[in-house]
Order: C-alpha cells, then structure tokens, then sequence
C-alpha cells in the first residue's frame, strides 16, 4: 500500500522515548516519498512496485534530502517571530531532521523487505532480499501497530503532564 501508516509507528515511538533528538516530520516525509514511488508503479500497473527507492543507497539519500527540506522549510516558518517549545524546535533543528530522514529511509526498505518479496535492499550491490521471510507479516505488522499505540500513549501521557511555572 503506498504511504502505508503501519511505517510511522517506530517514529512515533522514538519521538515519544526521545522528542527532542527526533524529528517526526522528517520520518515521516521520507516515508511518504519513498512510498510515491510504489504509488506510482501500482498506478500503472507496472510491476514490480518496489523499485530503486527502497533500497538502503537511495532510501538513504532520500532521508537525507527530507530532512534538509525539513530543516528549512521548519527554520522559515518559525522564525523569530514564533515561540515554540524544545521538542517542536528538535523538529525542524538541521542535525536532528537530517539523523531522523536517513533513519526513515534506511528503515523503509528493512519493513517493507520483511513483507514484500519484490524489495532489492541492498541494490545496485545485490538483488538478493535476505529479509523476506525472516518474520511473518503478521509480526511486522504488529509490530508497527504496538509500536504507533506506545508512542502514541506515551506522546498524550506527556502532554498531559502537570507543568511547572
């Protein structure tokens, strides 16, 4: 499925364990781009849908990018004139947008190559997929959904803390 929302479970887990060292923007716009180009394929019905953007090489560089638009776009839209909080800031901070894109897109192939068998991880290197079939899809699945219900939890129950004046 193209821009699945199973992907962003881990992100949300990692934002709520560690909120100003992760940039949930940043994963989940890399996720979004790299799942354009399943998409698209689908669209056409051209197959194989999996094709260079989930690779380790280009999923990568695709975080990258995410996270450097991320990081500017952010830093524009918040300028001086605005005051948000640490963790809002984390998200668009160059280091910390630029970590959490390449993250998401070295993610992205691992998820998808433990369920789909048309991934190439490690291309232009090999087209071999040692990690179909490592775990079933149930379990993937699962834990995408575990992982979004934690973090989700754990993002509320942290906001809804009592704050200190």
């Amino acid at each position: 499925m193209p821009a699945t929302p199973y992907h962003l479970g881990p992100g949300l887990l990692i934002k709520a364990v560690a909120p100003r060292q992760f940039s949930m923007a940043a994963y989940s716009l890399t996720q979004v781009v790299i799942d354009m180009e399943s998409g698209y394929y689908l669209l056409h019905k051209n197959f194989p849908i999996h094709r260079e953007l989930h690779t380790f090489a280009l999923g990568g560089l695709i975080g990258l990018l995410c996270g450097l638009v991320v990081s500017r776009i952010g830093a524009w839209l918040a300028r001086p004139r605005l005051v948000v909080g640490e963790a809002l800031t984390a998200e668009y901070r160059l280091s910390v947008a630029v970590l959490s894109g390449i993250f998401g897109g070295l993610l992205h192939p691992v998820l998808d190559g433990l369920v789909y068998n048309d991934i190439r991880p490690f291309r232009p290197f090999s087209s071999a997929n040692p990690l179909y079939g490592l775990v079933s899809i149930r379990m993937v699945y699962l834990f995408c959904v575990v992982t979004a219900l934690v973090g989700a939890a754990l993002l509320l129950a942290w906001e809804r803390r009592p704050r200190r004046l």
